[in-house]
């Protein structure tokens, strides 16, 4: 086998081979920007003035109380009578109110009066003094940080971001009166929350980040600090796009004769119902029943593997004994789903519109198509991976790739208002060309710490509540030995949620709702199943374990690991996790813990696989993935989905040895072991309480595993289903920590404190403050920003907040308000412009919740940008003995 090699360099071999190598593959995201220009941002003469106004306003009140005292024993001096003693009072009492005598009455008064009296003027002066400084030094820090923005924007990488977030801000950076344009407040906030975004990389998918790969110090030009030059642009035209495009063309009678078909791989017979039963097309997936008909039967039966209609049509003929070709048959099968059109070309492909006007015209089929000169337009565009050096070159390719799509769009009938407000046609991602060279890495037993927490964790998965229901209500249907194929179990539940009013059927609502809820100190006893009291009793022992190891005062729960792989021994097997996991980390660069988890979520190669397919649509030649695959028993694997399920995020080349194949996508890729969703059969798992899914045909146990990057609450409905039910998937996101989730918005009233909670060196949670957003200080119209700012960093440090930090705004309802919660922005009362972006980011919200930035990136390396990697993680085992989870 050839040494893998990236862009035309060598890669080293070590982990390129064997299933124990896939630690050595991680990918590096990077900010776009160094960690320094934060710094640069700070308004450090502002603060310097706001400390010395705070030492003027000490040193005022001090003579104040000085000259108080003074007065107090003027007055009750003994021979002190009359009008001296009446005039001494009024005198302590416009002191009072911030006023002393001219000069002209000091004199008449007695000397040591008259000296505190003028310290007291004095330091009033001092203090009008540094009030005015404060304003002047407020005002040359905005002029500064201005001009810094306009020259930061003019960042190449930084400068692509924006012309994907903002372009028409973009478009002005190249004017002669760009630094003009920033005199306005609410253009510069913009800009800054940019450049916050691009220095501290604030979320796990930004669009100002750059991916690539790791390497080592072998490697032939991996770099410690990548720059523009080494990163490639990939666009991809969005799923819903390339979903219309060809739904246009299968509908094309010119087409239809080369127009593959395949048999629908969700086509399955219920002998419960005497029913054929399968899948419809996207979004709706309608559940089709049809009465048996021996061309279903047929076609059940028959190869999967897509052909031209016509050799369906000699087939059906033979099967069922006709005479004649029936020309009607095949379309028949198609309009009632049994049969489907096959796409020629793999929406998994590296470019696919490129590689569907080749198929058209290969065929000849260009003339019949009339917007083909538009698709082969767009296909060219979407080719180059040009780097982001040339700005104006970039903003006129972009608007040309937007022309071409909305004309596109309309010669298909269609507006881009009509997909969605939120609909971005062109994708466009950022990598690197060449290995990076990372300032530290985990080792193996660092990621074996990451996989027990992970196991720990996994408890706290919200799908457990509506797997255990799941699990009680098919008990009511399998067969006492045997299974039912898995389309009668999703037909069985969903006709329960809706039309059920049985105990069974509150309980499934209850536990498996789009929102489920969870077993709780709340929940009645007589609405809990056994499953459901462990699992409140396991969630019990987690919280109480960190409980027990938090330090108040530091607000911080180091938990030993070895106490966490006691609860884990313990742990019903019921409710253990034993799958690989992908892990976001970073380096705290603190003592006392080493690294911070991001996200956690399903492995088999989820995140780097994308990362691979990115890779190769830029031309390069990434190192091959080698994912974790955990112990199973003899006949157990792990298969993923086909298809992107309208979204490029899915875009990946084949990961696992085995394929979900799933309906209305192309099927599984060249070499994969293909196991239809319709030959799926569901039965009692070997531990009792869960079920299991598979494969009738030979009795493989089959674990989903959904590889590709959409959320899982995305897929099409019956994988939805199937990962709810049978994946061992957990999901940590920042946005949702383990032990500072599910909280009683309702009844906080005041700020809540939440630890950081870390296992060992690995902090899994960091330290959350939830604050409600009516007891945030807010500036009032006569004040100036200079003093809102000093009065909001004198709240927050009374307050025991911290000052700088991640902020999110929470709604009400904190599971259904997750826009602006997923989306963190950076914090630092040392920058008006982060303050500026709280107010707006928390107008309207409930609640500011502040997660303590960790890693801080302004003790980070200022040359370097801040570095996040995504690794994965082995599945954990606990010393028991045990048998290991399918």
């Amino acid at each position: 086998m050839p040494t893998p090699r990236l862009d035309d360099r060598p890669l080293s071999a070590t982990g390129t081979t064997g299933d124990a190598a896939h630690d050595d593959v991680m990918d590096v995201r990077l900010a776009a920007l160094p960690a320094g220009v934060l710094a640069q941002l700070r308004f450090t003469a502002t603060r310097s003035a706001l400390e010395a106004r705070e030492r003027a306003h000490r040193a005022l009140e001090q003579c104040t109380a000085a000259a108080d005292a003074v007065l107090y024993t003027a007055i009750g001096t003994a021979g002190t009578s009359g009008a001296p003693a009446k005039e001494l009072l009024r005198i302590k009492r416009a002191l009072g109110r911030g006023r002393t005598p001219s000069a002209e009455a000091l004199a008449g008064l007695p000397d040591p009066v008259a000296a505190a009296l003028r310290q007291v003027a004095a330091a009033r002066t001092a203090h009008e003094d540094a009030a005015a400084h404060l304003e002047t030094a407020f005002a040359a820090d905005l002029d500064r940080t201005r001009s810094l923005l306009a020259g930061l924007a003019a960042d190449p990488l930084l400068r692509t971001g924006i012309l994907r977030s903002a372009p028409t801000l973009e478009a002005l950076v190249d004017a002669a009166t760009w630094p003009a344009h920033l005199s306005s407040d609410k253009r510069a906030t913009r800009v800054a929350q940019f450049v916050h975004r691009a220095a501290a990389k604030t979320s796990p998918f930004s669009t100002f980040t750059c991916t690539g790969r790791s390497g080592s110090a072998v490697d032939d030009g991996a770099l410690l600090r990548p720059g523009a030059e080494s990163v490639r642009l990939v666009r991809q035209l969005d799923g819903k796009i390339w979903a219309l495009l060809l739904q246009d063309l299968r509908g094309r009678d010119a087409l239809a004769a080369v127009w593959p078909v395949r048999p629908n791989p969700s086509l399955t017979w219920l002998p419960a119902l005497s029913r054929t039963a399968l899948l419809g097309p996207p979004p709706e997936e309608q559940l089709r029943l049809l009465p048996e008909h021996p061309a279903l039967r047929a076609v059940r039966t028959g190869p999967p593997e897509p052909v031209p209609p016509q050799v369906w049509t000699r087939r059906l003929s033979r099967e069922l004994g006709l005479e004649a070709d029936d020309d009607g048959l095949v379309p028949m099968l198609l309009r009632a789903g049994a049969l489907q059109a096959q796409d020629p070309v793999s929406e998994h492909g590296d470019r696919p519109v490129g590689e569907l006007v080749h198929w058209l015209e290969l065929h000849g089929l260009a003339p019949a198509v009339p917007w083909f000169p538009l698709l082969a337009r767009l296909a060219g565009l979407l080719e180059p991976s040009p780097r982001p050096t040339d700005a104006p070159a970039l903003r006129a390719h972009r608007r040309e790739l937007d022309g071409a799509v909305e004309d596109l769009l309309s010669a298909l009938g269609h507006t881009r208002d009509e997909l969605g407000a939120d609909l971005e046609p062109v994708h466009e991602s950022a990598v690197l060309d060449r290995p990076v060279l990372p300032a530290s890495a985990p080792g193996a037993e660092e990621l074996d710490v990451i996989s027990a927490a992970r196991s720990w964790l996994s408890v706290l998965d919200v799908k457990w509540p509506g797997r255990l229901a799941v699990a009680a209500f098919t008990e009511t249907l399998l067969p006492e030995r045997g299974s039912l194929p898995l389309l009668e179990l999703y037909r069985a539940v969903h006709q329960e949620l809706r039309r059920g009013d049985g105990p069974l059927a509150e309980h499934l609502r209850a536990w498996f709702a789009a929102v489920p809820r969870q077993p709780g100190p709340d929940t009645p006893v007589t609405a809990l199943t056994a499953g459901l009291r462990q699992l409140h009793e396991e969630r019990r022992r987690a919280t109480e374990l960190v409980d027990r190891c938090t330090d108040a005062q530091r607000q911080s729960a180091r938990i030993p690991l070895e106490l966490v792989q006691e609860q884990l021994r313990l742990r019903p097997e019921l409710l253990r996790s034993g799958a690989p996991a992908a892990a976001y980390l970073q380096a705290t660069q603190e003592t006392g813990s080493r690294w911070v988890v991001n996200v956690l979520h399903g492995g088999h190669g989820r995140g780097r696989a994308r990362t691979d397919h990115l890779m190769r649509c830029a031309g390069l030649d990434p190192r091959p993935l080698h994912p974790a695959r955990p112990d199973r028993p003899a006949g157990a694997v792990a298969a993923e989905w086909t298809g992107t399920h309208g979204s490029s995020l899915n875009a990946r080349r084949p990961v696992l040895p085995t394929a979900l194949d799933y309906p209305h996508t192309t099927g599984p890729g060249p070499g994969q072991r293909r196991v239809p969703v319709g030959r799926l059969h569901v039965r009692r798992g070997a531990v009792p309480g869960l079920l299991e899914l598979v494969d009738p045909r030979d009795g493989t146990v089959v674990t989903p595993a959904h590889v590709g990057m959409l959320a899982d609450y995305q897929l099409p409905p019956l994988a939805r289903f199937v990962e709810r039910v049978f994946g061992d998937a957990y999901l940590l996101h920042p946005s949702n920590p383990p032990f500072a989730s599910d909280l009683p918005l309702d009844r906080l009233t005041g700020i809540t404190r939440l630890p950081r909670v870390q296992v060992e060196d690995v902090v899994v949670q960091r330290r959350r403050f939830v604050v409600p957003a009516d007891l945030l200080p807010r500036p009032v119209p006569s004040q100036s920003r200079a003093v809102y700012l000093g009065q909001l960093r004198d709240w927050f440090a009374d307050h025991g907040l911290p000052s700088t930090a991640y902020a999110r705004a929470w709604g009400q309802e904190l599971r259904g308000d997750k826009v602006k919660a997923r989306k963190p922005m950076l914090l630092d009362l040392d920058s008006w412009w982060t303050v500026t972006e709280l107010l707006r980011h928390s107008g309207g919200a409930r609640f500011v919740v502040l997660d303590e930035a960790l890693p801080d990136p302004y003790h980070h390396d200022a040359a370097s940008p801040v570095t996040e990697l995504l690794a994965e993680v082995p599945p954990h085992r606990p010393d028991d003995g045990g048998s290991p989870t399918p």
